[in-house]
């Protein structure tokens, strides 16, 4: 059965720090309707002070004893989700209505990308920066449009290469 993004996909009303301290308990009701459950999260929200690796495990401890054992995955983003943006695709510049040199400047002079890392330390800072200076503000449609246009099989992110696996693993093509 396909996924139903208007009911399927779930968003924690506490965000990041529901998910941390809520998932088993918020998902429990759901452990009879599904087979698998993945939770997603940062490293990085409000009161965080955990390593991905003690999120992921106080988060799959709960979901394990909320009925999901063997059938649930923690994907812990680390810093954040907008990590995923910054691919190297001719097409993130172009979405934003720049170049990767004035991305990488803005990044520069904020201290948000630092010279030769390969993605910025400050992911979502950074896109927040470069929204302004191109005037574009942030939507669903904009993350849907850099999904569509850039991709998703080149993504190179620990988390996002699990996130796949775990997927290709539960629903084989």
């Amino acid at each position: 059965m396909p996924v139903d993004i208007n009911s399927d996909i779930l968003s924690h009303p506490k965000h990041d720090p529901g998910v941390f301290h809520e998932a088993g308990y918020f998902l429990a009701v759901f452990a009879q309707q599904y087979e698998h459950v993945i939770v997603l999260v940062d490293v990085e929200w409000d009161g965080s002070l955990e390593s991905a690796q003690e999120i992921e495990e106080k988060i799959q401890g709960d979901l394990n004893k909320s009925g999901w054992e063997g059938r649930s995955a923690v994907i812990v983003i680390d810093p954040e989700l907008e990590i995923w943006v910054w691919s190297q695709s001719r097409h993130v510049p172009e979405l934003f209505g720049t170049d990767w040199e004035t991305i990488k400047d803005l990044g520069n002079q904020t201290g948000y990308w630092q010279e030769g890392k390969a993605k910025p330390s400050r992911p979502k800072e950074l896109l927040e920066v470069v929204l302004r200076h191109t005037k574009k503000r942030r939507s669903a449609a904009l993350y849907q449009q850099l999904a569509q246009k850039v991709g998703l099989r080149t993504c190179q992110d620990d988390s996002f290469r699990r996130f796949r696996e775990i997927l290709q693993e539960w629903f084989p093509a």
